[in-house]
């Protein structure tokens, strides 16, 4: 109702109250979906276990911090054996592997903005800027400098 109200009527702020109100839409649909347990595999599967979702969150929140698969199961409240099983079977990744993945999509990010490429392998727990570039190379098929090239490629363009 609030959403076609402002679409209804031209107000000033009109398209920014309609921008967060779709996003509030996204949030509590998304939120709904994960109560109702539809979500059954991926992030959104882990998310909607309590136990999985609090190592999801401290990955989140801390991804240069040095996991193990040990201290995420603390994080969890579970046994080291059971987390890795119950996160494989609902997000669909090991958790090393999930971490690995989030920590890329966040190297990247950092790289395609201008970061340096020592402090974006420091920030996310690469033991150098090579094990970094490697890690981005196998993941992305090309380098950190490659990508932070094509980026600015595409702002200028």
């Amino acid at each position: 109702a609030l959403m076609l109200a402002e679409i209804r009527t031209t107000r000033c702020g009109g398209p920014s109250v309609l921008n967060r109100l779709g996003e509030v839409l996204i949030v509590r649909l998304l939120r709904m979906q994960i109560e109702q347990g539809a979500m059954r595999r991926g992030l959104l599967g882990g998310l909607a276990d309590p136990r999985l979702s609090r190592a999801i969150v401290a990955m989140h929140e801390r991804p240069g911090h040095l996991w193990r698969v040990e201290t995420l199961a603390d994080e969890a409240g579970l046994s080291t054996s059971r987390f890795a099983e119950l996160f494989r079977d609902r997000v669909g990744l090991p958790p090393l592997a999930y971490l690995r993945n989030w920590r890329l999509i966040l190297a990247r990010q950092d790289i395609e903005r201008g970061t340096r490429i020592q402090t974006v392998a420091r920030r996310y727990a690469y033991g150098s800027t090579e094990a970094l570039s490697r890690a981005v190379s196998q993941a992305y098929g090309t380098s950190p400098l490659q990508l932070r090239k094509a980026a600015a490629g595409r702002v200028a363009g």
